[in-house]
């Protein structure tokens, strides 16, 4: 309060004084606009971090890529084959798996080292068309880099007894195409199955991969047998049967 100039000493006049404070407080409260556009935008940012959560549980409630589908099978044309110079088991071959580089232009054929000498002649390898994995961890086998690897057919008898057939693929068939499953959604291949866990999924195909009685290479899991397919049909080995 202060005192009003007209006041006397006998009768005192004191006036109600409001302060800049006051002023201020009641302006706010005169602003519920204001208020109100700040609860906007909390109430967005709460509808965006649900959301952001939301689209995070799906993401990790997302299926599990079958392991098959994990594995790149492709087709490729063996150009050369001959003995490996330090092993009499092993044989080398040189592989057109339809790689190429960036530009798109070919790349240097695959050399690949196999277990195959004595099981199936040079001039039966030489210009086949056949199955490759190509995203397996490149290997040293006596002293030579393998990048690929050959998938064949075996009747399960051990040494010279042993009949084994490569996978073949139709001739029409391009080189590096990406085969498929029969009934299953196109495969998705790791780029490349180095670590300890992701070698293990080529080992739980490998052992699911058999021939049927038309000699036709299947894939059985679960109860389910698909056929390995191309796009001119499933892949045969010659004479072998389940």
């Amino acid at each position: 309060f202060a005192l009003d100039s007209s006041s006397k000493v006998d009768d005192l006049v004191f006036n109600l004084v409001v302060t800049l404070r006051d002023t201020w407080d009641a302006g706010s409260a005169t602003q519920p606009k204001k208020d109100e556009n700040i609860h906007i935008n909390h109430d967005k940012e709460g509808k965006q971090t649900q959301q952001k959560q939301k689209n995070k549980n799906t993401g990790g409630n997302a299926a599990v890529l079958d392991d098959a589908r994990r594995v790149a099978l492709r087709a490729g044309t063996i150009l050369e084959a001959g003995p490996h110079p330090e092993a009499d088991s092993l044989i080398i071959c040189k592989l057109d798996c339809g790689d190429v580089n960036e530009a798109g232009e070919p790349e240097e054929p695959r050399t690949v080292v196999a277990g195959l000498a004595g099981k199936i002649p040079f001039d039966e390898l030489v210009n086949r068309k056949v199955v490759c994995i190509t995203n397996l961890k490149p290997a040293r086998m006596r002293g030579i880099e393998s990048t690929a690897m050959l998938l064949a057919a075996s009747d399960g008898q051990e040494g010279d007894d042993e009949v084994v057939q490569l996978l073949d693929v139709p001739d029409s068939v391009p080189n590096g195409e990406l085969l498929s499953f029969e009934n299953m959604e196109p495969c998705e291949p790791d780029a490349m199955l180095k670590s300890k866990g992701a070698l293990k999924v080529w080992d739980r195909v490998k052992a699911k991969l058999r021939v049927n009685d038309e000699g036709e290479a299947t894939y059985q899991n679960d109860g389910t047998v698909r056929k390995i397919m191309t796009s001119a049909g499933p892949v045969m080995v010659t004479s072998l049967k389940d």
